[in-house]
């Protein structure tokens, strides 16, 4: 065996670990020799013949085109829900047929690795990547060398959300060697890849077109999808997505969930988070779905780990239905509370929808004001008062002032007073000139002082009637 192909494959265990990796773009590198079907080269290299009879410009090795029909593969194509394509990845070693029985012709521990994007939407176009490493001597050195290629193809679409899954077992490769038709390894779609060849997959591949072949995998384009509601009520039948609620109410939660693509949504989880001053009712938490028509209670779960539903086929629902009660602190009052639920699925995609509580405390009614013509000019009289302003002549407009009760009572307390004060004055001043006249003497007449001489005591007058009772005798 050359000695320049020894000293590779004995180094193949060092360096079969070690493949360089990069970020791919278009295809590249850009700058790497390029070659003909005339000209070969005279070392391992790939992907580099810009005349191939075959497939023209081998530096664009990836393509793609829907599975099943005749059409072309092509760089880019749209892609479809419900549809599956198949990613075409070419491989060839330009190394001239007489370079490999010295080995510096023939690659080692060749590998092909590829990417898929996971989703497409009509906003974020795909990248199918291809990328092929081998290692390799030249017939000046008897060191061997990384040798990298890569390339590029593109999906579009005109939907929202599509997913692409690999159909498993569709990885296979295609070449005139005994290793035609094998099933690649799912490596193939990791950092490294996996190992092709002519009759094994050893990573052997001698150069020459007759050596050559290509990998070709499918996808299946899916719509992963669901519609995802919340609502909230106070009386469990009319719904919306706010109402307004008193400190200790219990108001109820309306989800519902559905899978409206056309294919399976993998452990769906619903959760709940609430603001604080909103508490779970505990054991209101009833779930309604296929298995469960007439509803089923789960433990108080749905705001805490959240209630996981399982898969979920296309066209399944599931609704969920649970109360909160509001907090008797009065410091909620005219507050927003809200309340969030969160759908994910799939390990990565998510919904959220919201509903809210205002709390509203009950206030005093106020007082109503007195109705008078400045608040209500139909009042009676209004109108008059109004004219009367307006044209003072008017017949009618000069009568006495009108008076209320309060006035009339008024003007009655205020003459009485006035009365009785003069009342008092003039007796009290009678009763003292008629204490003055009699202190004086000034007030009797002279008749009046002689009827009015002293009495004699009464034992006088029993004493003379004696007397005269003797004389007579």
């Amino acid at each position: 065996m050359n000695k320049k192909l020894t000293t590779l494959i004995s180094g193949i265990t060092i360096l079969g670990g070690l493949v360089a990796t990069g970020t791919a773009f278009a295809w590249g590198p850009s700058e790497r020799p390029t070659y003909t079907n005339q000209s070969p080269a005279d070392y391992a290299t790939f992907n580099s013949i810009t005349d191939n009879v075959a497939v023209g410009d081998e530096r664009n090795f990836v393509r793609v085109k829907e599975a099943g029909t005749e059409d072309h593969y092509t760089d880019e194509v749209k892609i479809e829900p419900g549809k599956e394509y198949e990613v075409y990845i070419y491989y060839h070693n330009n190394a001239g047929s007489d370079t490999n029985s010295s080995g510096v012709g023939l690659a080692l521990l060749t590998r092909v690795a590829a990417t898929y994007p996971a989703k497409v939407s009509k906003d974020a176009d795909g990248t199918l990547t291809g990328e092929i490493t081998w290692k390799y001597v030249t017939s000046k050195t008897d060191t061997a060398h990384d040798g990298k290629v890569w390339d590029e193809a593109y999906l579009k679409t005109d939907y929202d959300n599509v997913v692409l899954r690999y159909k498993p077992g569709s990885a296979k490769i295609h070449n005139g060697g005994e290793a035609n038709g094998s099933v690649l390894s799912t490596n193939l779609f990791s950092e490294n890849g996996t190992y092709i060849g002519y009759n094994l997959l050893n990573g052997v591949v001698p150069g020459c077109a007759e050596y050559s072949g290509h990998i070709t995998y499918t996808l299946v384009a899916e719509k992963v999808d669901s519609s995802f509601n919340k609502m909230v009520s106070l009386d469990g039948e009319n719904w919306s997505e706010e109402v307004t609620a008193k400190p200790g109410d219990y108001v109820t939660y309306h989800v519902t969930f559905q899978n409206t693509g056309n294919t399976n949504l993998t452990n769906v989880i619903l959760k709940d988070a609430h603001d604080e001053g909103l508490t779970l009712r505990s054991g209101s938490t009833k779930v309604f779905d296929v298995n469960n028509e007439d509803g089923k209670v789960i433990d108080d779960i749905i705001d805490l780990s959240g209630y996981n539903t399982g898969d979920a086929a296309p066209g399944a629902l599931v609704q969920v239905v649970y109360q909160a009660q509001v907090g008797w602190d009065q410091a909620l009052c005219n507050k927003t509370l809200n309340n969030t639920i969160t759908a994910s699925y799939n390990s990565a995609e998510q919904k959220t929808d919201n509903a809210t509580v205002l709390v509203a405390c009950e206030e005093p009614e106020p007082t109503p004001e007195p109705e008078d013509c400045a608040n209500n000019p139909n009042l009676p009289g209004c109108q008059k008062e109004k004219n009367c302003k307006t044209n003072p002549e008017m017949e009618g407009c000069q009568e006495l002032p009108n008076t209320g009760p309060l006035e009339i009572i008024l003007a009655i307390v205020i003459i009485a007073g006035i009365g009785g004060a003069g009342y008092y004055f003039y007796r009290t001043k009678k009763t003292l000139n008629k204490v003055e006249k009699k202190a004086t003497g000034k007030d009797e007449t002279p008749e009046e002082k002689t009827s009015k001489q002293p009495e004699a005591p009464k034992e006088t007058e029993e004493k003379d009637d004696k007397k005269e009772t003797k004389k007579s005798e």
